[in-house]
């Protein structure tokens, strides 16, 4: 385990170089090194340890989906975005089963719903009082939609950081937040912070380090 998080630590020191370079190129072929590394690790894992038919499928099926958007992200944004929507519900789903699968009841989460909420009516709000700064354009209420989905899968997976501590499930909700963050960071990037290379080398931080958190949770 760790000369494969070495390994998949150095991909991501260059890739912060390819991801801000002009050789399309290498940054894809750099990104899908580490996509596929963190997918593999979690499908030998998957198969060592658990059985198809439990609610552990339903996690494998998050990951194959945002190793997906990670292939279509480069060269469709859109489609890219499409499966990691997808990804995010499933992300969803099986954190809250996990909850459940522990003992809590629905009223013992029911608060992420409400944070979750409130996180997209400010995002609401501030894509239509400023226009001319959040430059979302036609993309506005697609963004929404698809924020909505990743402060769920953020805000759910910081339950599991807090209600089951010291476990991999509180591991895997911290590699959730971070996701969460990776995405908010995108955004600003895309549509605030045009061209600012540091937003994307933690982009790229958040993002590799959540994935990396939630596919080493399944082995611990």
């Amino acid at each position: 385990m760790r000369v494969f998080i070495a390994i998949y630590l150095i991909a991501l020191c260059c890739y912060f170089k390819t991801r801000t370079s002009d050789n399309k190129k290498a940054r894809a072929v750099n990104k899908y090194i580490m996509a596929t590394m963190y997918l593999i690790f979690a499908i030998v894992v998957f198969f060592k340890r658990y059985e198809f038919a439990s609610y552990q499928t339903l996690l494998m099926a998050a990951l194959i989906l945002a190793w997906l958007g990670d292939v279509f992200l480069v060269f469709d944004f859109g489609r890219g975005g499409d499966f990691f929507l997808a990804g995010n519900i499933c992300f969803v789903l099986y954190e809250q089963i996990v909850l459940v699968d522990h003992g809590f009841r629905f009223n013992d989460f029911a608060w992420t719903y409400i944070v979750a909420g409130l996180m997209l009516a400010v995002v609401i709000y501030a894509t239509g009082r400023w226009p001319d700064t959040i430059k979302m354009g036609k993309m506005r209420w697609p963004m929404i939609f698809y924020l909505s989905s990743i402060f769920m899968h953020g805000i759910t997976g910081l339950a599991l950081l807090l209600l089951l501590p010291g476990t991999n499930y509180a591991i895997m909700g911290l590699g959730s937040v971070l996701f969460m963050f990776s995405d908010i960071d995108l955004n600003l990037y895309r549509y605030v912070f045009n061209n600012n290379k540091w937003l994307v080398r933690v982009n790229s931080l958040t993002y590799f380090v959540g994935l990396l958190l939630i596919a080493l949770s399944t082995a611990l």
